[in-house]
């Protein structure tokens, strides 16, 4: 198995981690802005602790304004996730959102960065996307009807595309774990704007550090890592590559979530796991 095929999948295994321990904090009825402020910085701080002891860390100028167009357009993708979560079903939207971004990133390295791709990674993501939508909508195939919530969702969207995109053109001269650092001290910063700025929940609420640092910490410690794994994949392979492979992290989490969650299982959501191997392995082509 190549290198960037194996940091791929490792990253989006802990990605699925870190998402199913946010989606224990939810229905934990914890605030999802506020848990998401003192994630990034968590996550930059943990992430700047691995740079320091197996990386060497170069900050530059450049690096520092890239990093900050990164981090105001994730934490703006955060916010409209989060609001879009609320007016729509979660197994309506998810399915939307994540193949969304796997199939324009895709595009999008192809036609914006010039990578070179065949027939057989067109096919393989086309693949990802119809098994995304398999393993994570409740009835099968689930086309979102057009609302508010939606609207929403499509912009978030278009934020992320962007943001992957533009993490692939720093990382032709960024060190990738300089960058992950940084994306994340800015997007937390920028998050710790937004609330204060529209004044929403305190980050000082009595009790909430002691009842949920150690899941807060859990899911900062696997995303990072799952960041940190993604980059160096990134700084090897092209994006058209190994954004596509996001496809498996919904493998992940089903498998999490039936084993752990006791959620149900579908027979339509077996079929779309390995729709998406099947996908993943015309990528990897």
């Amino acid at each position: 198995m190549e290198l960037w095929l194996l940091l791929g999948i490792l990253s989006y295994l802990s990605f699925a981690i870190s998402t199913t321990i946010d989606k224990d904090m939810m229905n934990r009825q914890y605030g999802a802005l506020r848990t998401n402020t003192i994630k990034m910085f968590l996550d930059g701080v943990i992430l700047l602790a691995i740079g320091f002891l197996f990386f060497e860390l170069k900050f530059t100028f450049n690096v520092l304004l890239g990093a900050l167009l990164l981090g105001g357009t994730y934490a703006l993708a955060g916010v409209l996730y989060f609001k879009s979560l609320k007016l729509k079903d979660v197994a309506t939207i998810a399915p939307f959102m994540i193949s969304s971004i796997i199939l324009f990133v895709f595009l999008g390295s192809v036609f914006l960065l010039n990578e070179t791709v065949n027939a057989l990674n067109y096919a393989g993501v086309f693949l990802i996307v119809g098994g995304i939508y398999l393993i994570l909508s409740e009835k099968s195939f689930s086309i979102p009807r057009p609302d508010k919530g939606l609207i929403l969702a499509v912009f978030m969207v278009i934020l992320v595309v962007f943001g992957s995109l533009l993490t692939k053109i720093l990382l032709f001269n960024a060190e990738p774990i300089t960058l992950g650092v940084l994306m994340y001290f800015s997007s937390a910063l920028f998050l710790l704007a937004y609330n204060i700025i529209f004044r929403k929940a305190s980050l000082k609420t009595p009790g909430y550090f002691k009842q949920g640092f150690k899941r807060i910490f859990a899911a900062s410690f696997f995303g990072a890592l799952a960041t940190a794994l993604l980059f160096l994949a990134l700084s090897i392979e092209d994006a058209s590559k190994v954004y596509p492979l996001g496809g498996i992290q919904s493998v992940f989490i089903f498998a999490i979530a039936v084993l752990f969650l006791k959620e149900k299982f579908y027979g339509h959501k077996l079929l779309g796991i390995l729709i998406v191997f099947a996908g993943v392995f015309l990528v990897g082509i």
